[in-house]
């Protein structure tokens, strides 16, 4: 009797029910080789035992792909079936039709996963796709389709789903508050606008037309980043018969870091902010830009963005899916003497990552002016590829007076009619709410120009994001003091790729004193347009130079008793010694 009882609870919540069990039409083709070749499509063949030792969940096909298993036919069992999203280039449409062949794993860790097509009867990669996402994103906008996920993750990790839709991740919560590029209250931002919701806000201060059209695409592009139960959790990888767990139905239950940076599916995720923005990203490789960049030292470590970031892996109460973005006090864990006699340093009021961060890449300049993106008009086309190299990072004391690593890089958004704010730092966040809620982020308004021939007016801005990642050797004494008056002075090199123009090199430097921040002696090769661009739109910095400057105090303390310093600069031995830095 109890053994009933048991049967009928499982068969009720379904969550139990071993796949074996679950005896349906998915099944009975997938699960048969010899039929899937019959019918064209062996690739797709898996047995019920395969999925669970590969997802170690005894769950059916139909709790993760929905559809209907009861069907006699394949277009009814198919009918309303979850599905891989193939985006493509044009339009950032979504392709679910049926594939010849199956996906393809590769070996660059930013490019791992991607799609087949036929050319000339042989299997060669699909160049039209731009991105990939899991069939829990919803083909209309690319972001999370939480009515799918409810039906199949949260079906069985009810909890899980719940304390996920709420969290930063699940609601897209740092993003979405940057409603427009004259938002008072967040300021304009590298990544855009958070076009969704903000369109008639967005196209009042818009001096160009500006489409609802091409407002929905520049959000669809937000949307590839923004994650769903599969991006953390689904690891699909090529079949090995020596390791039962791997295959196209790979899960795991701690994301790995590669989860964090897109999963092979494209360069998206926090690789984009995170290498090719910041440029001190925790994989570099090629996930940098330029590609090379050396990684954090805790990549080769083995320690990975969960042993640093608190999660529910190490605090079971902060809720699924919540992840905190400042890793203070993590450091002790491993550094326990060098945290605790840096408290007592000369040098207690520079957080880890000043000194500990060098050879900044990614962008060193952004433009957001009229292109074409996916193949449609846009005026917010986002000229970024600006990538080079910055030697060490600008030191600039955050809002508790703690030194922390900035790259400032010159920013400008077109066609703007009028602006709301004053020249001067800002901060994205207030450093007074909880550490879940902000960013240690700065960035500087320079003002609104009018020096263009076309593309009027400029909002200019200088970008300051914290850098936090590509820890490693400690930068040198002189890379912060060699200047006697405490300036410090960055020259970057960069080369031009985006669309608009054939590439072309050149640089600017970036000097931090007591007058001022200032983006200065900015040049490069002969610029060739491509048709149909405008070289205000890529590039207004030809017309306004050094206008990139914002007053304020960015020098670093000036060293009084020079001769001490230059015995203690080239003695790492005598300067832990003394106190001056940590042991």
């Amino acid at each position: 009797m109890i053994r009933t009882i048991i049967a009928s609870i499982i068969l009720v919540c379904g969550c139990m029910l071993p796949y074996s069990e679950a005896a349906d039409s998915c099944n009975e083709c997938h699960g048969n080789p010899q039929k899937m070749e019959a019918l064209g499509y062996g690739h797709f063949s898996i047995t019920a035992q395969e999925v669970e030792s590969q997802s170690h969940m005894p769950a059916s096909c139909t709790q993760c792909h929905l559809g209907d298993p009861g069907a006699p036919t394949k277009e009814g069992a198919h009918k309303d079936m979850a599905r891989l999203l193939v985006v493509s280039k044009k339009g950032l449409s979504v392709n679910t039709t049926e594939r010849d062949y199956p996906l393809e794993y590769g070996t660059n860790q930013a490019n791992r996963v991607y799609t087949l097509i036929n050319k000339n009867g042989k299997p060669g990669r699909d160049a039209s796709v731009a991105a990939l996402s899991w069939h829990d994103k919803s083909p209309q906008t690319l972001s999370q389709d939480f009515g799918v996920m409810r039906k199949t993750c949260g079906a069985c990790h009810e909890k899980e789903f719940a304390e996920f839709s709420k969290s930063t991740m699940g609601t897209n919560g740092k993003q979405s508050q940057f409603k427009g590029w004259t938002d008072p209250q967040r300021g304009p931002h590298n990544c855009g606008a958070w076009f969704e919701g903000n369109y008639d806000l967005i196209q009042a201060n818009t001096s160009i037309p500006f489409s609802a059209e091409s407002n929905r695409i520049n959000q669809r592009v937000c949307n590839t980043c923004h994650v769903g139960c599969l991006d953390c959790h689904f690891l699909p990888q090529k079949k090995n018969p020596a390791d039962l767990s791997k295959g196209a139905h790979s899960f795991v239950k701690t994301p790995p870091p590669e989860s964090c940076y897109g999963g092979g599916r494209v360069s998206i995720c926090h690789a984009g902010p995170e290498d090719r923005r910041r440029g001190a990203g925790y994989f570099g490789g090629s996930f940098s830009f330029p590609e090379g960049n050396p990684p954090d030292v805790h990549l080769k470590a083995n320690v990975g963005c969960l042993d640093c970031h608190e999660s529910t892996k190490i605090n079971p109460a902060i809720g699924h899916g919540t992840v905190k973005r400042q890793a203070q006090g993590s450091c002790k864990r491993c550094h326990a003497e060098a945290v605790k006699s840096h408290a007592t340093s000369r040098h207690k009021r520079l957080s880890c990552e000043a000194c500990h961060i060098q050879n900044v890449a990614g962008y060193q300049a952004t433009y957001w002016g009229p292109g074409k993106l996916a193949g449609a008009e846009t005026p917010y086309f986002k000229f970024k590829a600006y990538y080079g190299y910055m030697p060490e990072p600008i030191l600039i004391r955050d809002q508790k007076g703690r030194w922390i690593p900035v790259k400032p890089f010159p920013m400008a958004v077109m066609n703007q009619k009028r602006s709301p704010f004053k020249p001067g730092l800002y901060w994205r966040y207030p450093a007074n709410i909880p550490d879940l809620q902000r960013t240690d982020d700065a960035w500087a308004y320079v003002g609104i120009s009018g020096a263009l021939p076309e593309n009027n007016k400029a909002l200019l801005w200088i970008q300051m994001d914290k850098m936090s990642h590509k820890l490693g050797k400690s930068r040198t004494c002189d890379s912060c003091h060699a200047s006697a008056d405490g300036s410090q002075l960055q020259q970057v090199a960069w080369e031009y790729s985006d669309p608009g123009a054939f590439p072309f090199g050149g640089s600017h430097e970036i000097l931090a004193d007591k007058r001022g921040l200032f983006i200065r002696k900015m040049q490069s090769e002969k610029i060739e347009l491509e048709k149909g661009y405008t070289l205000s739109a890529l590039a207004p910095w030809v017309y306004l130079r050094d206008a990139w400057q914002v007053k304020g105090n960015f020098s670093v303390p000036v060293i009084n008793d020079r001769k001490s310093f230059e015995a203690m600069r080239n003695n790492s031995s005598a300067a832990r010694k003394s106190g001056l830095v940590h042991r």
